[in-house]
């Protein structure tokens, strides 16, 4: 008996002890957590402000709560609406750009990332990397009409006008699908060979150029043959992400997760300059009015390049924006710069 005693107290006392060793721990990781928090809002409160641009307010996306962090992909401006992947709860936020609120949702999703627009057809495109497929919704009344299969982990999309096709690049599966805008039916699934970013689509052409974030390369994608027909190698670009086109230049503006900014000949494939660029980048925007370059650079910057001439660039500073901010978008009537952050959207005017 006392020796049963004996036993069940040892198992109790070893039992309290590892209680309180996890307690411990547990309560060292929060404290430790709370420091870095403390200590990442006293550095983020104590950068000098812009010069370049100033804060122009916060668009709070509207979102049902769940579990994990708010998270806004992609997002495109059409007219006067913008359109924003909101991943992480399954939707496509609709914000009225000229009043800055938020002007309704448009739901049925499993992980939204980018929106394509079809102004002439009223039809929004969104990819789903939540079942792989590409939803199509009508713009006015924000109800999702069908959805086509894509490929694995859809991502970035685009609207190519030219040849009136949807292109949506599945990061994952390497691959990239077409879809025609009046159908609404897959054209063909091409093989890039590597995990495709974002995509841009030759006005003139209809060409698409696309980066490949694993193998650092951006590929020529003709939708006519249905098939890459060109690499460049982006050396010492590695890891690039967001892409911009200056379509007048035949330049392509190419942010790499180096902290680079690669500026490539789009005809020739010639890499014509490079520029250092803030930590964390996803995505990059051109204002070709301004000739001005913006990078989004999640470690909470916002580099500002000047385009001096078609192979000329001048870094002008990198702007203090929110933590967490990464893709970009441009409003090409006010010039104003959007920029998403967890579950919200930072508007910024551009400074004379």
């Amino acid at each position: 008996m006392n020796e049963h005693a004996a036993l069940s107290g040892s198992k109790r006392s070893l039992f309290g002890r590892l209680a309180r060793f996890f307690l411990k721990t547990l309560g060292a990781v929060i404290a430790l957590i709370v420091l870095a928090i403390v200590a990442l809002n006293i550095y983020l409160s104590t950068r000098p402000a812009p010069r370049t641009v100033r804060p122009a307010g916060t668009i709070k996306v509207p979102a049902p709560f769940r579990v994990g962090r708010p998270f806004i992909d992609y997002m495109t401006i059409s007219g006067q609406r913008l359109y924003a992947g909101y991943a992480s709860a399954g939707l496509v936020g609709v914000i009225d750009m000229t009043t800055g609120q938020p002007a309704g949702a448009v739901t049925g999703f499993g992980r939204t990332h980018g929106i394509a627009v079809v102004a002439d057809r009223g039809l929004g495109f969104a990819s789903d990397s939540g079942d792989n497929t590409v939803g199509v919704f009508d713009l006015k009344t924000q109800q999702l009409l069908q959805k086509i299969p894509a490929g694995l982990d859809t991502d970035a999309i685009i609207y190519d006008e030219k040849l009136n096709l949807v292109y949506a690049g599945n990061h994952d599966g390497k691959t990239a699908t077409l879809i025609d805008a009046a159908t609404m039916k897959v054209v063909a699934n091409v093989q890039l060979g590597g995990e495709p970013e974002y995509p841009q689509a030759d006005p003139a052409t209809g060409i698409i150029y696309q980066n490949l974030e694993d193998t650092s390369e951006l590929v020529l994608v003709d939708p006519r043959k249905q098939e890459v027909t060109q690499r460049y190698k982006l050396a010492p670009c590695e890891g690039p992400t967001g892409l911009a086109l200056d379509a007048a230049n035949r330049r392509l503006l190419i942010a790499c997760r180096s902290k680079h900014l690669v500026v490539l000949n789009s005809d020739t494939g010639e890499i014509v300059a490079t520029a250092p660029i803030g930590a964390g980048v996803d995505g990059v925007g051109y204002d070709p009015a301004l000739r001005r370059v913006y990078t989004a650079n999640a470690a909470g910057s916002m580099t500002v390049i000047q385009q001096d001439s078609a192979d000329q660039y001048r870094v002008l500073e990198n702007a203090a924006t929110h933590f967490g901010g990464h893709s970009l978008v441009i409003d090409p009537v006010t010039h104003r710069i959007c920029i998403a952050y967890f579950g919200s959207i930072a508007v910024y005017d551009v400074l004379p």
